[in-house]
Formats: structure tokens, sequence, C-alpha cells
């Protein structure tokens, strides 16, 4: 018999015919040497329903390993595809009684007059100056004068309208030279609200600090205070060379007469700036201007 081959019980067989052994203790299993056709086909039987338990067994065991493998993956591809849980939305709802009471704005004839309003004096321009949304002047308007934030004041009629260039500048004018090779200077009007434009000595000192003298220390300025038509006006003088926002570089022989004009409830802020010999020979028109002053009312 063949060792190790399907366990069974230790019996004591012969059988006859089998001249290869002699009586002794055996293991069943495949015979070696003759035997009968009855016990052979016994164990070929037996043999064969081990076998067949033995490969069912192998087949249950991988069918659990493949459904093991399906599910595992199953699982892996869902918590990869499901989306992220969205986080608690917190409750915007405001109480009724926290809600700001809703007051309507009546509008002013004034206010939506667009005929005598200067198309590019916008919020823009002139930051919540409401007195500049009234009547102001435009390229058709009377050229003997300017009219701007509830004020009248006389000029030249060469002085000439010019749709503003820089922000924060509701009116502008060319102030002609009358000197060859000179160009010409910039009559500049800004209007602010009270309170807007800063305090009055911080401008005053803006403007000085755009100025130096020609050898380059510190400008002098020339400051004096008038009371015009009831209107406090601070006169400021300056002359050097004059670096203004937005310029690479300082120009030398430049000079500058400014006003700051402190009407009720706005201030204007006036300069004439250009060369000297330009700005010298509108001295007197400027002050002329500056004296002129009323209101427009």
């Amino acid at each position: 018999m063949i060792d190790g081959s399907n366990p069974q019980e230790p019996v004591q067989e012969w059988y006859e015919g089998d001249d290869l052994f002699t009586l002794t203790q055996r293991r069943r299993g495949l015979p070696i040497g003759k035997a009968p056709k009855s016990c052979t086909q016994e164990w070929r039987l037996k043999d064969y329903a081990l076998a067949m338990k033995s490969n069912a067994f192998a087949l249950s065991v991988r069918i659990s390993a493949a459904c093991l493998l399906s599910a595992g993956v199953l699982i892996v591809g869902c918590s990869e595809s499901a989306p992220a849980p969205k986080p608690p939305t917190a409750n915007t709802k405001v109480a009724p009684s926290a809600r700001a009471p809703q007051v309507s704005t009546p509008t002013t004839p004034a206010a939506s007059t667009t005929s005598t309003t200067n198309p590019s004096a916008t919020s823009s321009a002139t930051p919540r100056a409401d007195a500049a949304a009234q009547k102001i002047s435009t390229s058709t308007s009377d050229p003997k004068m300017i009219e701007v934030a509830g004020l009248v004041l006389p000029k030249p009629v060469t002085w000439e309208w010019q749709s503003p260039t820089v922000q924060f500048r509701a009116l502008q004018y060319s102030v002609p030279t009358t000197t060859p090779g000179i160009s010409d200077a910039e009559l500049v009007v800004s209007v602010f609200a009270a309170g807007d434009g800063g305090p009055l000595d911080m401008n005053v000192k803006r403007w000085i600090s755009q100025f130096r003298q020609e050898d380059g220390s510190e400008a002098t300025a020339k400051i004096e205070d008038r009371t015009i038509s009831e209107i406090p006006v601070k006169l400021i003088e300056l002359a050097g060379r004059y670096q203004g926002m937005g310029q690479a570089a300082a120009r030398p022989g430049m000079m500058q007469l400014g006003a700051i004009i402190q009407a009720p409830g706005r201030t204007i802020f006036i300069r004439i700036i250009g060369q000297s010999e330009t700005v010298e020979t509108a001295r007197k028109d400027f002050e002329a201007m500056i004296n002129g002053i009323r209101s427009s009312e």
C-alpha cells in the first residue's frame, strides 16, 4: 500500500493471490499488487468521493474570497465617490425688530436737472460734493463767469473751459500765455462737502509740500485770509520747483495762485498753476475773480 494515502483505520487483511505481502498490519488505501476487483472499485469510489469533497471545499473557499474581494472594492469605490457632507448652514435670517427701517429719500428738482449740470463733474470726480450737483459751468455757459457749488465768480473770456483731466476736479480752464515759448497755465476747481476735503491746515501743507525752492530747500508760502461776501477765503501763493501727484520729476520755474473758499456746507479749492511768466500775467484777473465771489441765489 502507498504510504500517506487516504487515512483509514488500521486493519489486518490479506488478499488471496497477493504474494507480495503476508499477513501484516496495513493501512487501507490504493492497493499494490493483486486485489479483488470489488475491493479496488470500492477504494476508487471512496477516493473519488473524498476528492470531490476536497474540490467542493476549495471551490467554496475561492467563491468566498472572491465575494469578500468584490465587497471590499465596492466599499472603497463608494467611499471615494460619495460627496463630502455639507457643513451646517448658518441662520442668516434677521428678526423683524432688528431690521433697519427703510427711509425713502425725496428727489429734489435740482438733483434731477441735467441740462445745466456738468457731465464730467460726477461723484467719482468730486466725492460727496453735493453742492457741485447744483448748476455748474459747461462749455456752453457764459464765458465771462464761473458758476459752481452755488457761487458765481467773474473770469476773462480768454480762459477756456476744458473737460477735467484729473480726478477730483469739478472744473478746469486753460489760462493762455502771452510769452513766446512759455506754455499755458491751468485753472483748477475742486469742490468737497464740508468735512470731506480734510482739515484746512492739512490742505495748505499739502500744497506747500508740492513745491521746493529752486535750490532744493523747503518752499515758503504767502498766506492771506480774507472775507468776501461774508465768506472766509484763504489765499496761498507758492513758487519754485513743482511736483504734483503723478509727476515723475519736479518742474522748475513754476508758480501757483490758490484760494480756499469756505462756503456754507462745502469747501471750494481754486488755483492757477503753471510757469511763472504765465501765472504772473494772470495775477490781476485771478484777484478780480476771487474778489468778485458772490452767491448765485
